[in-house]
């Protein structure tokens, strides 16, 4: 199959579409702690996550020090940088979201194709980047803060639905992170929901990493957000991480794969489509039928960090162009690819052009 040729015939459609997001916001600090250093310009980091943890480890009972270099502060969180992806492919998206309260953060600069609602001041993650993977320390002192109550006197009950209506997908983001937020996603679901119009519409779920909630308590997000699918069809994205807590929650013995997992999420929540995206490949089980494909890694990242959600914005622009779920797995995990290769978001045109590594 030509997907990149599919893909890129869809590109009025897809640029027609409308996204609402919401609702977190992060400031993050992209670290790189140094292994050797040689003079003021020369040194070498910690390639891997491992070698780092060893040189942790090691100074157990004795101390030490770990020069750490801030090479880049930006914009974060689940929701900005999935919407920033969708923006650059040309998708209008509406961000209501933890960006600076009462003023817009200015390290929120998004895609002019995003509109951003703030309604909180943003969290802080200090995220240490490796070869291999990424360990994010977060801040939440402030946007943990924010309550249902909060976000209908910043944003009205009215003015709420005006934002999400027009949508042609929902998305709902972090879920994990944040104590409030699943009192916010249950009033969103019996508040909002309802009084949206019956239009062809998606929701889109991701609850970020979930390794401190309870068992029980990632049972009942998981139950609330197959609720929504009484509205629209459902799809829950996780990564590796988040799908082997989600095993270690409602499945026995060693994790097999992503497909079993999928499967039993499905079975459990009611949530019509469960995708699960590990770094080199991704799986859908889906009302119909399930489906896994090989992905292709990225050698040498430059930017990890973002990675997840990118891959949540192509898959996003597959629904919205009419793909097929095998095409959307293929054009997140392109999107994904590009934003870690470059480290940044990329056109449409060059989505396109990266697409052509998976045609047959």
């Amino acid at each position: 199959m030509k997907y990149s040729e599919n893909f890129a015939a869809r590109k009025d459609v897809l640029q027609s579409k409308k996204v609402s997001i919401g609702f977190d916001g992060f400031v993050d600090l992209v670290i790189r702690p140094v292994k050797t250093r040689t003079d003021e310009k020369t040194c070498t980091y910690f390639p891997t996550i491992d070698q780092f943890g060893e040189k942790i480890t090691s100074l157990a009972g004795r101390s030490g020090n770990i020069e750490l270099i801030v090479t880049d502060t930006a914009f974060g969180g689940c929701g900005p940088h999935y919407a920033n992806g969708l923006a650059n492919m040309g998708v209008n998206c509406m961000c209501v979201g933890a960006m600076g309260y009462p003023e817009v953060n200015p390290v929120f600069n998004l895609n002019p194709n995003c509109k951003i609602e703030s309604i909180s001041e943003p969290g802080y993650s200090y995220v240490f980047e490796f070869g291999d993977g990424k360990v994010i320390m977060s801040d939440i002192e402030k946007i943990s803060q924010l309550t249902w109550d909060d976000l209908i006197s910043r944003i009205s009950v009215d003015e709420l639905v005006k934002r999400f209506d027009d949508a042609d997908i929902i998305t709902l983001v972090n879920w994990s992170y944040l104590v409030h937020f699943h009192e916010i996603y249950e009033k969103f679901l019996e508040i909002i929901m309802p009084r949206l119009s019956k239009k062809d519409r998606k929701i889109y779920i991701d609850i970020a990493d979930c390794a401190k909630r309870d068992g029980e308590e990632i049972k009942s997000a998981l139950k609330m957000f197959g609720r929504y699918s009484e509205y629209a069809p459902t799809y829950l994205g996780l990564n590796k991480s988040e799908a082997m807590v989600m095993h270690s929650v409602l499945a026995e013995g060693d994790y097999e794969g992503s497909l079993p997992i999928a499967r039993k999420i499905k079975e459990f929540s009611g949530i019509g489509t469960v995708i699960i995206h590990p770094v080199d490949s991704s799986a859908a089980v889906f009302d119909g039928g399930e489906i896994e494909v090989q992905g292709i890694l990225c050698e040498n990242p430059k930017k990890t960090t973002g990675g997840g959600d990118n891959f949540n914005s192509g898959f996003c622009a597959g629904l919205l162009a009419g793909l097929d779920i095998e095409s959307c797995l293929i054009s997140g995990m392109t999107t994904s690819y590009l934003y870690v290769k470059n480290g940044k978001c990329n056109s449409f045109e060059d989505i396109c052009e990266a697409m052509k590594m998976y045609d047959k």
